[in-house]
């Protein structure tokens, strides 16, 4: 149940303020106990976890969101919305206060005007994310066939401008760009990069670069930027979305996850699919292309500025496709959920022993809910990588092998979600 301007109150607003604006308070809550079950390669020794976990369906978060009729049919808006690990209370988004959005926006005849932190539109994030229709299981579920495990994406990005057109007989159209994806990413060498590019003589060090060098600038070409177009389409049982976004990587990029500094070139993703309601069953179905991404070195750090959650030991710019089909369907006074999903990614500039990975997904899921803010819900997934040429560097040698492996995992997970 949303609260307004008392809950506005104990967290030390002034009530007559938040009467203007019609402030409320919101939340979600959500604890589970995981199992997984992982394997480093075929007829490796399998490890073996029980935790609890936090997340699994929603992420934990609690907002304000406020509106202000201003005449003329014209009103402004906001979105605060926090995200936090529900387990032992530590912010998320790497650190931010209003990490998952912050937003400001004017709605009129014209459509709306978006400004801040909010989610890209290749993504299930924020107001304007336009693809987590494409799979049963959202942008969550542990794992399981989502569109935040197989696809490009799915980040919150920063400093952002999203418009979004009126609906035309259920057409919208969207575009969306970032001065700077991400404020948290690395803006100076690491003393690591830096000792990368010195050399030693006679005992003398002389260093080409110090760690206060390449600085990323909002809206310069030191920056990571992003554009994205898109549409969604509405009618009746049918439900479509087309995205098309593009990433102007920084020319100083100092990501970790590329080995050290590199020349990169942009990237860009086609993304479409939807769902249709049969009145059974709901299926979904989704699908993907992808070149010059980055791939995310944290399962689940959206703060990084792109990857996926696939693709293991890619060190470099990455290319390929998703796919994920999907149902869901009213069992027993819940919903039953089934996805399968499929990624080939492989490097995207190299000629020679190209490393590729080839990753699959299968989930099945049910929730029920007890109340209209309460429901308690089981999933469980199945997931494997097969990774060819591979290449490894031991910490004690510049030597490099190649080898080949197939990672796997089961997870099975029940739990408690509660709204506020």
């Amino acid at each position: 149940m949303k609260k307004t301007l008392l809950a506005l109150a104990v967290l030390g607003a002034a009530a007559g303020t938040a009467a203007a604006a019609n402030v409320q308070l919101y939340g979600v809550l959500d604890y589970g106990l995981k199992y997984t079950n992982t394997k480093a390669d075929t007829g490796a020794s399998s490890v073996d976890k029980f935790e609890m976990a936090t997340g699994n369906q929603s992420g934990p978060r609690f907002g304000l969101l406020g509106s202000e009729e201003l005449g003329n049919g014209l009103k402004v808006g906001f979105v605060l919305e926090n995200g936090f690990s529900a387990d032992d209370g530590k912010l998320g988004n790497n650190g931010r206060l209003f990490g998952r959005t912050a937003e400001i926006y004017l709605e009129g005849d014209f459509g709306k005007l978006i400004a801040g932190r909010e989610g890209q539109l290749t993504s299930y994030n924020g107001t304007v994310g336009l693809i987590g229709g494409l799979s049963p299981f959202g942008a969550s579920w542990c794992g399981s066939p989502e569109v935040s495990t197989f696809f490009v994406g799915n980040s919150r990005i920063d400093n952002s401008l999203t418009y979004v057109t009126p609906s035309f007989a259920g057409l919208k159209l969207y575009a969306q760009y970032s001065f700077d994806m991400n404020t948290k990413e690395d803006s100076t060498m690491t003393l690591a990069e830096a000792e990368r590019t010195s050399t030693t003589t006679g005992g003398v060090t002389t260093w080409a670069h110090d760690t206060n060098d390449y600085k990323q600038t909002e809206g310069k070409t030191t920056a990571n930027r992003y554009a994205a177009i898109g549409a969604s389409y509405n009618a009746g049982n049918l439900n479509l979305a087309l995205v098309a976004d593009w990433y102007n990587w920084s020319s100083n990029y100092a990501g970790s996850q590329l080995n050290g500094r590199q020349d990169l070139d942009d990237g860009f993703s086609v993304t479409a699919g939807g769902n249709y309601n049969f009145g059974v069953a709901k299926a979904y179905i989704g699908a993907q292309y992808f070149d010059n991404m980055i791939k995310t070195t944290t399962a689940d750090d959206d703060t990084k500025d792109t990857f996926v959650k696939v693709g293991t030991g890619i060190s470099g710019q990455v290319k390929g496709y998703g796919l994920i089909i999907g149902a869901d369907a009213p069992v027993l006074g819940g919903t039953a959920m089934i996805a399968a999903g499929y990624t080939s990614t492989e490097e995207a500039n190299l000629a020679a022993d190209v490393q590729k990975t080839e990753s699959d997904r299968w989930g099945v899921g049910y929730t029920y809910n007890l109340s209209k803010r309460t429901n308690l819900y089981g999933v469980a997934a199945y997931y494997r990588d097969s990774v060819k040429n591979e290449r490894v560097e031991t910490a004690t040698s510049a030597d490099i092998t190649i080898r080949d492996r197939d990672p796997s995992a089961t997870t099975l997970v029940v739990g408690i979600r509660h709204k506020f």
